[in-house]
């Protein structure tokens, strides 16, 4: 081994065979990972460095011959001014506290059901991650034609079960087509909180479980003295992922609503995305996303310092 060493690196201090040319071990492997360098600096360095930039100049394509203009930090004071996105963010937020305070208990439940013992585990298993590998514009059509005014299976099973008279057109009223969107989120989000839970329940130790039965205690006080608590660092790390997750929902927006109607299901993402692409104000739409993401930011902090609490203690 150190002979092909010796052949493949010429040590310091001695004179290469060909001449000019000497190439240790350190710079041979700067040499092997400079292809992934360059493939990370032109997809996401200079991609968010010229962003950054954006924000502070005038980027209107409306008027692209006038070329990018310095604004400073007018494009960010706009943003906050701005009523329609700020309202789009409290929309998002709605979904977000859905995700979060239905999706993540539904999840546990669900893993709670699918960590017990029964036949045909492993395939309900596999089945209810389903929804979750879906993509984003498969899981929306899929939902649109659930959702249809005329032919659609949910107004269909409704109907047959007589609890309603008429088909309702679930996308065409503002609250309702909302909480349409949110449900389908759920149902795409859900399998996500089902999977860390039941890989968290799988750890905790049953001698646990046993030795609480010993002491008499019922199932609930087995759950809440031993399963949730043993569950919070999941729990607070699966906030952050749905949290940064519905906060860029786009794509089931885009198929089922485009936003509508009324502009009742315009997300931010959403928002931002017609700012940028439709009115081409490209510089106002880079510092909404910077707007956006400082927001996320500072609500992932929060939650690590939650987690870090609840860690130490």
């Amino acid at each position: 081994m150190q002979g092909e060493a010796e052949r493949t690196f010429v040590p310091r201090g001695r004179r290469s065979s060909r001449r000019g040319f000497r190439l240790t071990k350190r710079q041979f492997g700067l040499l092997l990972v400079l292809p992934s360098f360059l493939i990370v600096f032109v997809t996401l360095v200079y991609p968010l460095a010229y962003s950054i930039y954006i924000t502070f100049h005038d980027m209107n394509l409306t008027r692209a011959a006038l070329g990018p203009q310095f604004v400073g930090l007018d494009n960010y004071i706009d943003v906050i001014r701005n009523k329609e996105f700020w309202q789009a963010f409290l929309r998002t937020s709605y979904f977000v506290f859905y995700d979060i305070f239905l999706g993540m208990p539904l999840g546990l439940a669900i893993a709670l059901l699918l960590n017990q013992n029964f036949r045909g585990r492993g395939l309900v298993r596999a089945l209810i991650l389903l929804p979750y590998v879906l993509p984003g514009t498969v899981n929306g059509l899929l939902w649109k034609w659930i959702y249809d005014a005329d032919y659609g299976s949910l107004n269909a099973f409704l109907h047959q079960l007589g609890l309603i008279d008429e088909y309702i057109p679930w996308l065409a009223r503002p609250t309702l087509a909302l909480h349409m969107l949110i449900l389908a989120n759920i149902w795409q989000g859900t399998p996500f909180a089902i999977l860390l839970y039941l890989a968290g329940l799988q750890t905790i130790p049953r001698d646990l479980y046993e030795a609480a039965t010993v002491d008499g205690a019922s199932a609930w006080q087995s759950f809440r003295n031993i399963t949730l608590p043993l569950l919070t660092p999941i729990t607070l790390v699966m906030a952050v992922l749905k949290t940064i997750a519905t906060f860029k929902i786009f794509d089931i927006v885009y198929v089922l609503t485009g936003g509508g109607p009324a502009n009742s299901t315009q997300v931010v993402s959403y928002y931002i995305f017609n700012n940028s692409f439709k009115f081409l104000d490209i510089g106002t739409g880079a510092a909404m996303s910077y707007i956006l993401t400082l927001i996320i930011l500072v609500l992932v902090f929060i939650y690590y310092r939650l987690l870090s609490t609840e860690v130490s203690y």
